[in-house]
């Protein structure tokens, strides 16, 4: 082999690693955004406003698009102390705890005694009548959430919001009413394409199996709201579907954060994991409840 090749060789490779540094340099990176509780102590923060905590930037509504299906999580601290490191057991998937939980109370999340399971002993000691500090002792140390990936509408940028406390029924509710009837009338819409094209002896479109690939191609408004002077709850109203334009956007901005959360660490899991470590947490999650939530009547909205 000549030095001439060698050169050749040398000098594509130094392109090619500059390229890959700039890449990863310039990737899209997703911000924590959280609603700020009414009994906030972090500085600058304002209750009920939707914040982003790296930049301290406030919002009083936002018009969302999720990026992908949102995903049930859990985690669990060290009694009044709410930090990164005080972080004795988190899950990815409310299944198992992941494998650098600090101190698993047990295998399975559904098996954990400080989990679900103690939601029986709060409700029988509801119905006997024990109310207050005493009824809230009972409830589960380690609570179930929702972690979503969203971007704002206009300006396409990225956010990791999680879902907890009493926020979590009014979300399923959401979910439940508005976006799963959507993927639906989404999917027959497919379904009655595919019939005209087969009369057209024309190629068929593909029938989606997965929430991740509609999901995207959903809009609505997220918003706080209280019953009765009690927590900030986020509500959503205003669903739609974008159009294929737009919707091309977001697809977009779906497969670069697909190629961000393979990279950074090496692992998506990783990546997902190390997220809330980027926000320090300087007060207690939002509680969870297991009664009814009267649910804001946007939330029952939909356009298409």
């Amino acid at each position: 082999m000549s030095d001439k090749l060698i050169v050749k060789a040398s000098d594509e490779l130094v392109v090619a690693q500059q390229e890959n540094s700039l890449a990863r340099l310039f990737q899209i990176k997703p911000k924590p955004l959280e609603l700020v509780s009414k009994s906030t102590q972090q500085a600058g923060a304002t209750p009920g406003k939707f914040r982003v905590t790296t930049t301290n930037q406030h919002f009083d509504e936002m018009r969302v698009v999720m990026l992908r299906a949102p995903q049930e999580q859990r985690e669990l601290y060290v009694k009044g102390k709410f930090s990164h490191e005080s972080k004795l057991c988190f899950s990815l998937n409310n299944v198992q705890p992941h494998p650098r939980a600090k101190q698993p109370p047990a295998l399975y999340c559904r098996m954990c005694p400080k989990g679900d399971i103690c939601w029986e002993a709060y409700r029988e000691a509801k119905q006997k009548g024990i109310t207050g500090d005493d009824l809230s002792r009972l409830q589960p140390p380690c609570r179930k959430f929702w972690h979503l990936m969203i971007a704002e509408r206009n300006s396409l940028a990225p956010y990791y919001f999680n879902i907890k406390g009493s926020s979590v029924r009014v979300f399923e509710r959401a979910m439940q009413d508005n976006v799963a009837e959507i993927l639906r009338l989404m999917v027959m819409q497919i379904k009655e394409q595919n019939k005209v094209l087969a009369a057209q002896n024309k190629p068929l479109l593909s029938i989606p199996t997965k929430v991740d690939e509609l999901i995207y191609r959903i809009v609505f408004t997220i918003y706080p709201w209280q019953k009765a002077g009690g927590p900030f709850m986020v509500g959503f109203k205003d669903f739609a579907v974008l159009s294929e334009e737009d919707a091309a956007d977001f697809s977009t901005l779906v497969k670069e954060l697909t190629e961000y959360r393979k990279t950074v660490q090496g692992q998506a899991e990783e990546a997902e994991a190390m997220a809330e470590a980027e926000q320090e947490m300087t007060e207690e999650p939002a509680s969870a409840t297991s009664t009814p939530v009267d649910l804001p009547t946007a939330n029952s909205q939909i356009v298409i």
